[in-house]
């Protein structure tokens, strides 16, 4: 099984930050990328797990 992949937004720095929170795709563990993936494609309104 593949990892799910959160849609990453390139920033000014070139740093790719996550479209579901504000940290940057690279600092997130398998549950935070997943988490944040099913933030995304289902459009929820809840906070960031990945710290």
């Amino acid at each position: 099984m593949s990892e799910p992949r959160t849609p990453a937004v390139a920033d000014n720095a070139g740093a790719h930050l996550c479209a579901a929170c504000p940290h940057p795709s690279y600092e997130h563990d398998p549950l935070g990328l997943r988490f944040c993936a099913a933030t995304t494609a289902s459009a929820l309104p809840r906070s960031c797990i990945c710290r």
